[in-house]
């Protein structure tokens, strides 16, 4: 068996954690609200936009967002802190700042095991 590389994990832990992320939050159609903006999008086509960047698999750190709002307005980051002020209160969001500060570096063996973890809840979610 092939040995990956931590590059390599790490883009499947966080491809199945967004997968996990945008389907969490989707309805019964398929479809989800863009955080951001309110626009209701498919969520298939969705991004799992983060408000911290850097902090990697931290659920209430991320949510699905219009690619317009991801990508192009850069993850509309004004809107973005109102809509986790609303949701998680001003309180977890300082903590999301003071998590920022302290950077985690995932092994590969972490990364493994994420991967495996949300591959479950994704499973989870179908049952549904």
């Amino acid at each position: 068996m092939k040995a990956h590389s931590h590059s390599w994990w790490f883009g499947k832990a966080k491809e199945t954690f967004n997968t996990f992320i945008r389907l969490s939050k989707s309805d019964k159609y398929g479809m989800c609200i863009c955080v951001t903006c309110g626009a209701r999008i498919m969520t298939k086509e969705s991004n799992a936009g983060h408000y911290m960047h850097g902090l990697n698999f931290v659920e209430d750190n991320q949510a699905p967002q219009c690619r317009r709002c991801n990508l192009f307005l850069s993850g509309n980051l004004a809107q973005y802190a109102l809509y986790m002020i609303d949701r998680y209160g001003r309180k977890r969001v300082d903590e999301l700042h003071s998590e920022k500060m302290k950077p985690h570096k995932y092994g590969i063996i972490e990364l493994r095991e994420i991967r495996e973890k949300y591959k479950q809840k994704i499973k989870e979610l179908e049952v549904k």
